[in-house]
């Protein structure tokens, strides 16, 4: 009879318990749904996901297509692209 009782006693603790850890539970997933991922890529680029800049694309083009190798020369020229890419670009409104 004790053991009984005790179960009838330790049962509706035991509801409780599970209770709150299943509502717990759920609002941590609902706090995980919620998180916006990050954005990818913008349309439009190369897709590399390095580099954002179109300036700094075109400048790679015009470096791959005078088939410069990576060294010095390569990014000596990168560097002057966009900078004189940058000094030249139009105003936008």
């Amino acid at each position: 009879m004790t053991r009984a009782s005790r179960l009838i006693t330790f049962l509706p603790s035991l509801a409780v318990v599970l209770w709150n850890a299943s509502a717990v539970g759920l609002s941590a997933a609902a706090a995980a749904a919620d998180d916006t991922p990050p954005p990818a890529t913008a349309p439009g680029n190369d897709a590399s996901g390095r580099h954002h800049n179109p300036a700094w694309a075109a400048c790679k083009k015009q470096a791959d297509d005078q088939k410069l190798q990576p060294g010095d020369a390569r990014r000596d020229f990168m560097k002057n692209c966009v900078k004189s890419a940058h000094g030249s670009a139009p105003a936008t409104s």
